[in-house]
């Protein structure tokens, strides 16, 4: 129960409308006639892929500011002694970088792009996994609630064919008892239930706009066949984390030709103009000014050793990411596979209701003992709330791998 409430509020934060408005302008246009229209109106309110979004257009215009050029510097000076002396100088200096510099600038603004796009395509697919297993616990909650709600009346119309009677023996009364109890234990159950479903379509309802009746009227079917995953064969470069870990060291790597580029010194180039006046004569000069700066006392070995050892650490994070990736993919295989196996061979909620009912039916002919109804009812509410676990587990196995596959773009669960 605990595990799920933090799905619920991770849930809340994911959908958590940018702006106030977002909620009833997502009503106008979302009117969903399906489970996967669903999904996409919800998609469209998540906040977090908005402002993602955002991010992305912000890198996208790092390239550009990357490649400007240094704007020509003006230098002018005049000076005058008297009215009869005067001497004026003009140049216009052009900023030469040396060492690569404009490139190394380029290559770090489009490591910052490349990660922005991989950060953007995560937080697409995994808020699009939260979304559906989001409207998965509904409709698991609306099926547990209707197993409460049946004990309840069972126990209810139990305990009153029990008061009705004029007397009771020892093992009646005590039967009696029994049952009030789990009357009772399974009454908390069924408000519980209750108010976790209420709180969840709540939450949708607010964050995505949608009515609690649509989000209601087109829940997911339950699951009646899995597709089959395979071990990867090859390398995991698809992974988005792996290729935020590539952009990490593009970026490195560019900030170490940065640093090497700093040794250079840069060359500011052009021409100059000088005007004098003396006496009334007046000449005229055009000449080449060349300003730099003289690399005697550095050539910056403090921050490109600095830069080399985060390159080396970046190639690190590279490889243990690739690795980490495809431990975590063939876990979560291995995970999927076992668990709709142990699905596919769980006895069908159909059978044990069924057979739940003949002992009901027995117990009012007075076939079976008390116990064995009460151990009934709870069994098969502990089943279906172990199976509705098992299946949000292999759901979101499978939403994971195929995040790491980077194909969970227009995949519906």
């Amino acid at each position: 129960m605990e595990t799920m409430t933090l799905a619920v509020l991770g849930i809340f934060l994911a959908f958590l409308p940018v702006q106030s408005k977002a909620a009833d302008a997502t009503e106008t246009i979302c009117k969903p006639a399906s489970y996967a229209e669903l999904v996409r109106c919800a998609e469209k309110s998540s906040a977090e892929i908005k402002i993602s979004e955002q991010q992305l257009k912000s890198s996208l215009k790092l390239e550009d500011a990357a490649k400007q050029w240094i704007n020509p510097e003006l230098d002018a000076e005049s000076v005058q002694k008297g009215a009869e002396r005067s001497e004026t100088t003009a140049s216009l200096l052009f900023t030469l970088r040396i060492g690569n510099k404009r490139g190394s600038q380029i290559k770090e603004a489009q490591g910052e792009i490349a990660r922005s796009q991989a950060e953007y395509s995560q937080t697409v697919q995994e808020k699009r996994l939260q979304i559906m297993l989001a409207l998965y616990r509904v409709l698991q909650l609306k099926t547990e609630t209707a197993i409460e709600l049946e004990s309840v009346q069972t126990f209810t119309k139990i305990v009153n064919q029990f008061e009705k009677r004029p007397a009771l023996n020892p093992e009646q009364s005590v039967s009696l008892a029994v049952f009030k109890m789990a009357l009772g234990d399974h009454s908390l159950r069924l408000t519980s239930l209750r108010a976790e479903e209420e709180k969840l379509l709540q939450l949708l309802s607010a964050t995505t706009g949608i009515s609690r009746d649509l989000i209601q009227k087109n829940l997911p079917l339950r699951k009646q066949s899995w597709p089959e995953l395979k071990q990867l064969v090859g390398s995991t470069d698809t992974s988005l984390r792996v290729k935020k870990a590539i952009a990490d060291y593009t970026i490195a790597e560019s900030l170490k030709e940065k640093a090497d580029a700093a040794a250079w010194p840069d060359i500011k180039i052009g021409p100059t103009v000088r005007s004098t006046k003396d006496n009334g004569n007046s000449d005229s000069f055009v000449g080449l000014s060349l300003s730099m700066p003289l690399p005697v006392f550095s050539l910056n070995g403090g921050s490109r050793n600095f830069a080399e050892q985060k390159k080396i650490e970046a190639a690190m994070r590279l490889e243990q990411t690739k690795t980490l990736e495809s431990v975590n993919r063939a876990e979560l295989v291995s995970k999927y596979t076992q668990t709709i196996n142990t699905l596919k061979n769980t006895i069908s909620l159909k059978t044990i209701d069924e057979k739940h009912e003949q002992i009901e039916k027995q117990f009012f002919r007075g076939l079976v003992p008390s116990s064995l109804v009460i151990e009934a009812h709870r069994q098969l509410f502990d089943l279906e709330e172990r199976r509705n676990l098992s299946e949000m587990e292999a759901l979101e196995a499978l939403g994971q791998v195929l995040i790491i596959d980077n194909k969970f773009y227009e995949v519906i669960l």
